[in-house]
């Protein structure tokens, strides 16, 4: 009888055990749906911080979208952001601690969240720059600054 409390106990100990760590396992699960980037722009200095047509990303595959821009390489950084028409929290991506520069065709991940931190880039020449948003990754975009064919 005491050999069967004992294992009566272990297997009561176990299930309790292995409830707790599914009850973990569920808990670091994130259930947020994927978010819809398709209304987004390319806002900085260069066009006043402004969601005009001109600076919209345009979708090239399903998770990738595009825009070609004319800057001047006068050793200024360009501060920008990729974000949505109304600035919503959720779409308003940047860096997360502070503003940074990014080098050309470097890949930078992005956070989307209203403390998000300028992005910077300072062009060696004048000419067309192509900026890569790619959403691959729904919640981690990137994005990648390429030098245009002109």
């Amino acid at each position: 009888m005491h050999k069967f409390i004992k294992l009566t106990v272990a297997v009561v100990s176990l299930a309790a055990l292995s409830a707790c760590s599914t009850q973990t396992a569920r808990n670091l699960i994130s259930f947020e749906p994927d978010k819809n980037y398709e209304d987004m722009y390319l806002r900085g200095v260069f066009n006043w911080w402004e969601a005009s047509d001109q600076f919209k990303f345009t979708r090239v595959r399903p998770e990738f979208y595009t825009i070609t821009i004319e800057l001047i390489a006068d050793g200024q950084p360009y501060d920008f952001k990729v974000a949505n028409a109304s600035w919503s929290p959720e779409f308003n991506c940047g860096f997360e601690y502070s503003p940074r520069r990014v080098e050309l065709y470097d890949a930078v991940e992005l956070v989307c969240e209203q403390t998000s931190q300028n992005i910077q880039f300072v062009p060696a020449d004048t000419g067309l720059f192509t900026f890569e948003f790619d959403i691959s990754d729904n919640n981690e975009p990137e994005l990648t600054i390429t030098k245009a064919d002109n």
